[in-house]
């Protein structure tokens, strides 16, 4: 099954929900690729509003990872670190909890049971003030 992600929101926090193999080649690529695309649009948000951008990779529909889509994990971490964004990880199969923790890479993220723990784990960031109203002559 080819890799497929859904991009949700919720309480101003994004879910990527990658489903399939997140394998070497091009699912790899998919995946940094859809990263990038988040990060670029929380640049804007950033910018507009100064918030950072707050990530919840919900890796519960992933059939398999090898070694690559591990990489691809680790790369979006480091590209989200890069630009004050946060990155965790939910609804790890028990083979992905072992993976990281062999790898010591358990250490470096937030692992959550489910993605509600995860985005309630995020202080909640209050609605933006327009200001006073402008004044009418």
């Amino acid at each position: 099954m080819p890799l497929q992600i859904i991009e949700k929101e919720l309480r101003g926090i994004i879910i990527l929900e990658p489903s399939g193999r997140l394998v070497l080649g091009q699912e790899s690529m998919d995946f940094r690729a859809k990263v990038k695309e988040v990060l670029e649009k929380g640049d804007w948000i950033k910018e507009k509003w100064g918030w950072n951008t707050r990530l919840v990779l919900d890796l519960g529909s992933l059939s398999f990872l090898d070694s690559a889509g591990l990489g691809a994990i680790i790369h979006a971490r480091t590209a989200a670190a890069s630009r004050g964004a946060d990155i965790k990880l939910a609804n790890l199969t028990k083979k992905m909890r072992d993976a990281l923790a062999i790898t010591k890479l358990a250490t470096i993220f937030d692992l959550y049971e489910s993605v509600e723990d995860a985005v309630n784990s995020y202080a909640q960031v209050a609605e933006p003030n327009p200001g006073p109203p402008a004044a009418q002559n």
